[in-house]
């Protein structure tokens, strides 16, 4: 189940910030940046540990906070790279 919860959020966040992201830096490469917002949804639970939510072991606040840290730094490189 946590597995679940991981990709739930870290695909959730990944559309609300391809939304928010706009421009050249958005709409390609939108493979690679899914897997930033599911390594993102990873790393925030992994770093900020168990506190607030905690669904089937997964913290998910951590994980949103994370997913979309490392989501908008993502778009940030892209940015950058065109």
């Amino acid at each position: 189940m946590f597995w679940f919860v991981w990709a739930v959020v870290g695909v959730v966040v990944w559309w609300a910030m391809s939304r928010i992201c706009s421009g050249k830096a958005a709409g390609s490469s939108w493979w690679a940046s899914l897997i930033a917002a599911l390594v993102g949804s990873w790393l925030g639970d992994l770093v900020l540990g168990d506190w607030l939510w905690m669904w089937a072991g997964f913290n998910v606040i951590a994980g949103v906070i994370g997913a979309v840290v490392v989501t908008w730094l993502w778009c940030l490189v892209r940015k950058q790279l065109q």
